[in-house]
């Protein structure tokens, strides 16, 4: 457990190797707590004084050698998502990073409500974009089917929701435990006005797909008097091939004056990975390079 939080994290190496020395660590504490029990010493330790000499002991130095880093086996890390969860199976939240933070843009750009203001009443359909970090199935007591309360994390808190039996059958499957979603419904209107009203979920959808999906895209912005010269043209359209993807590329552009135009390439689209835009706002400027809706 002190492994899975991050407590040895200082000790070096990454916390699955560290995992896998505990079955080899334990086992040969065992053996010198063993020895040390039967009375079992050598001559070396007499020689050196036992365990108040200075010169070491065996014991002592073969212990020291279950933290050896080098002797840890070469396995790879956990990805972020086993980490996280693992911290919150451990400690019951996140600590070293959120699982929503690869989702960041994602979450701001679809979503319509946080956790913190699901709960006020809607006459319209809302949006957020959380993990799911609960899922408590139950019958109906009228109907005899299934439905399931949920419980949703994101940036800014925690927040409950329903998924009525008509909308879980088709979205078990979907909203799963530690997934991370964009989940969209209302409200009852026998809720009207309440600030604490059941936030109803009617659809839901990974989070990992919207980029995958084209449903995100890359827009690149500039305004008169300034334009990018040809050859950073150049070097941004070699950018975006290099990226072959689904998401399409938008132009905004603005005279300062209140007009503007947004057009969309009729001939690129991007995978919208980080590194691309990092790259392009190295060519354009981080102001002008961002992640929009596709549409």
């Amino acid at each position: 457990s002190l492994v899975a939080a991050g407590a040895c994290d200082s000790l070096g190496g990454h916390r699955k190797q560290l995992i896998e020395a505990l079955d080899s660590a334990l086992a040969e504490a065992q053996l010198i707590q063993a020895e040390r029990e039967a009375g079992q010493g050598s001559l070396f330790e007499a020689g050196a004084g036992g365990d108040g000499g200075e010169g070491g002991s065996p014991t002592r130095d073969r212990f020291s050698g279950v933290s050896d880093i080098s002797a840890l086996s070469d396995v790879p890390a956990w990805t972020e998502a086993e980490r996280l969860a693992r911290e919150k199976e451990v400690l019951g939240f996140f600590i070293s990073g959120h699982p929503l933070e690869r989702f960041r843009h994602e979450v701001e750009l679809f979503g319509s409500r946080t956790t913190a203001t699901l709960g006020i009443w809607s006459e319209h359909q809302v949006s957020v974009g959380a993990v799911v970090t609960g899922v408590k199935r139950q019958i109906s007591k009228k109907t005899g089917r299934e439905y399931a309360r949920l419980v949703l994390e994101d940036f800014h808190g925690t927040a409950e929701a329903i998924v009525f039996p008509e909308a879980w059958a088709k979205l078990n499957q979907v909203i799963l435990p530690d997934a991370a979603l964009l989940l969209t419904g209302g409200y009852s209107d026998r809720d009207r006005g309440e600030d604490q009203a059941p936030f109803i979920v009617e659809n839901a959808r990974r989070l990992d797909e919207l980029k995958s999906s084209g449903a995100l895209g890359v827009s690149l912005s500039w305004g008169a008097p300034t334009h990018p010269q040809p050859e950073a043209v150049r070097e941004i359209a070699a950018l975006c091939s290099a990226y072959p993807g689904p998401a399409p590329i938008y132009i905004e552009w603005s005279d300062g004056n209140g007009e503007a135009v947004r057009l969309r390439s009729r001939r690129l689209r991007v995978a919208p990975e980080d590194d691309l835009v990092r790259a392009l706002k190295d060519l354009l400027g981080a102001e002008s390079v961002h992640y929009v809706k596709a549409g």
